[in-house]
């Protein structure tokens, strides 16, 4: 049995990949209601310096919301409050359904929670995709308060970033949330 306190860090974790995904959409608000299943091969906790791992083929769901990672890091400051969660993979994927009924993915090497600094960032050929659109890059950046995104490609692999939209699919995502 995981504890509480635990639980709530998870949902953290979950909410943050969610925001760094979903961009103007609307993600699937049943989804935070529902309870945070957690389940890999180990779940360490270090009490001293405020560190939960989850390792070993690790799958989080909540609702339709779901993240798959080879190692998930939680981390809490000495005031109790959430530092970072951070989830490893080869690659860490997310996947959940908006309010519009469409899935919304996600795939990056790292996914990284920063709630202090409002920042969920995908790094490690990142890449964020509903149907045909898509945008990839090195590293992809979602301030949670101002709601910008910021995508950017290292140098060393050609400095640029890739964006696709398909004109159908904006003109359907504007009539789902018109009312």
């Amino acid at each position: 049995m995981i504890p509480m306190r635990i639980m709530n860090l998870i949902k953290l974790l979950v909410a943050a990949a969610v925001l760094a995904s979903a961009g103007s959409a609307a993600a699937r608000s049943s989804d935070y209601s529902q309870p945070v299943n957690v389940v890999s091969a180990e779940q360490l906790a270090d009490l001293k310096t405020n560190t939960i791992i989850f390792a070993g083929d690790v799958v989080a769901t909540q609702g339709s919301m779901e993240i798959k990672a080879d190692k998930i890091e939680v981390k809490r400051g000495s005031d109790g409050k959430l530092d970072s969660v951070t989830a490893y993979g080869k690659p860490v994927t997310f996947r959940q359904i908006l309010d519009n009924g469409k899935p919304i993915h996600t795939r990056s090497a790292r996914l990284s929670y920063l709630p202090r600094r409002s920042l969920v960032v995908l790094s490690g050929k990142a890449t964020i995709w509903q149907d045909e659109s898509s945008m990839s890059g090195e590293r992809i950046e979602y301030n949670i308060q101002t709601q910008k995104m910021k995508a950017n490609n290292a140098t060393s692999q050609g400095g640029r970033v890739s964006s696709t939209f398909v004109p159908a699919e904006l003109n359907n995502a504007g009539a789902a949330h018109e009312e």
